[in-house]
């Protein structure tokens, strides 16, 4: 029996038959074969992954689908831009994506359907793949764990786009079980990215060592240039939220709550560092880390919701600190619309920032916690920061003095008076209340025509990240 086509090596060999027919002199209805001629041959082709129903041998079509995502990258089958990959319920594997084209190609969830996979891998050279909509758990894929990359850009991937999913190393069900030793053996990072110039966008990450992380290659910056995070939601974690090594990085309307005191063996005395958001180099290099963008995202150390078996605090301390930006040079920095609720001081600790911009921020503490501070200070080898326009901020308390050429105006120091300014203090809600100081008390100089919900703000600007 012959093999049948493929969607593509059918609109081809339509396109054939087509032109053989014109040559003779006859006139050919194009709808007959189904695609409409010239232009179905470049259209793009459409395939479906069963993992139930497939097998690998299969064209891919909807009534003979391919079995796993893994096996169909392991097979080495190619792909052109436009294409889109379904995939139906079911455990897809590990796939390593590869391949590159000049347009999108699409790998998403079939209507209804929320594919797993235990790992996913963009290659170097994969470029253009869009993923949409899948789960990555290890635990839900095959009952197994990893400590290592949920999801991982390899150096080389490029242009590449995760979207609408969720990535976790577990299900809360089972993650609510867990013990300290348990959430050091069985979850590590959801997402990292090495390569350049690829998307991170409106997912949803959960029960993780770490949430997504963009790392460099080399002491002169290289790695995770041009990488875009935004609208994800990290939620039951116990290290870093985000992470950005390079420059260009966009961090914006990402959250972060729920950060948990998981202690490794051996490290009693001096736990892992924590953080909302955190950039250094850690190599050794004084490359300036340039051109990052914070802006609209919402950091809370924990809300009433947590699991039952872990602690949020280690002997009373240790818990998460805000934004951290802790070794400089860093250049050209616009941080801006964000709100940092944690239980330490440091809730915004910028080190050796230069001709940067830190406008509409609010830096209160989580209560029960009675500290938080913007910390503007000297990089680790004295060079102090320079330069910096710090306006429009609401904060507990500001450390700004060790800048040189800093202008500041319109901040306000909120003490401990947050009932005066603010919704719902102890519930995290920070918006202004009716009569809040801070409305109308701002510039619009420097400052950001949306706030953290993206609303537009209004003559005269409100100071913090949210407009009244």
């Amino acid at each position: 029996m012959a093999t049948p086509l493929s969607p593509r090596s059918t609109n081809r060999r339509a396109l054939v038959v087509i032109c053989a027919l014109s040559a003779l002199g006859l006139q050919v209805n194009q709808t007959a074969f189904g695609a409409g001629a010239s232009s179905a041959a470049a259209a793009a082709a459409v395939y479906y992954v069963d993992p139930a129903a497939g097998s690998a041998n299969n064209p891919g079509t909807a009534d003979r689908p391919w079995r796993t995502l893994q096996e169909v990258f392991a097979s080495g089958r190619t792909f052109g831009a436009g294409d889109i990959i379904y995939l139906r319920n079911g455990n897809h594997g590990s796939p390593v994506i590869t391949g590159g084209a000049t347009g999108v190609r699409t790998i998403k969830a079939a209507p209804g359907a929320t594919p797993r996979m235990k790992t996913l891998r963009f290659a170097s050279g994969a470029n253009r793949w869009t993923v949409d909509g899948v789960l990555v758990s290890p635990q839900e894929a095959d009952g197994t764990y990893t400590t290592g990359n949920l999801v991982q850009f390899d150096a080389g991937a490029t242009q590449d786009v995760l979207q609408n999913s969720q990535i976790r190393a577990a299900s809360d069900s089972a993650a609510d079980t867990w013990y300290n030793n348990d959430w050091v053996n069985r979850s590590g990072t959801a997402v990292q990215v090495v390569g350049s110039d690829n998307q991170v966008v409106n997912n949803q990450i959960r029960n993780v060592r770490n949430g997504v992380m963009a790392e460099r290659t080399s002491q002169a910056g290289a790695g995770a240039t041009g990488v875009v995070i935004r609208g994800n939601s990290v939620n039951h974690f116990w290290e870093d939220a985000f992470r950005c090594k390079v420059s260009g990085c966009l961090v914006e309307y990402n959250s972060a709550v729920n950060s948990y005191a998981v202690v490794p063996p051996g490290t009693e005395n001096d736990p892992p560092h924590r953080d909302m958001f955190q950039s250094y180099r850690g190599d050794g290099s004084f490359t300036p880390v340039s051109n990052v963008i914070l802006r609209g995202n919402v950091f809370i150390s924990r809300t009433g919701t947590r699991y039952a078996k872990i602690p949020f605090q280690y002997n009373g301390k240790y818990t998460i600190q805000g934004i951290g930006a802790f070794d400089g040079p860093y250049n050209n920095w616009t941080i801006e619309n964000n709100v940092v609720q944690v239980e330490v001081g440091l809730a915004m600790g910028l080190y050796g920032m230069n001709n940067s911009r830190i406008v509409n921020n609010t830096v209160v503490p989580r209560s029960p916690a009675t500290n938080s501070e913007i910390r503007l200070t000297n990089q680790k080898d004295g060079t102090p920061s320079n330069g910096n326009i710090v306006r429009n901020n609401l904060a507990r308390t500001f450390n700004t003095g060790a800048g040189t050429n800093t202008q500041h105006s319109n901040n306000i120091t909120v003490g401990t008076a947050y009932s005066t300014y603010f919704v719902n203090y102890p519930a995290g809600d920070l918006h202004l209340k009716p009569g809040s100081p801070a409305i109308g008390a701002g510039t619009n100089r420097d400052a950001p025509t949306l706030d953290a919900d993206k609303k537009p703000r209004s003559t005269t600007f409100d100071v913090g990240a949210y407009e009244y």
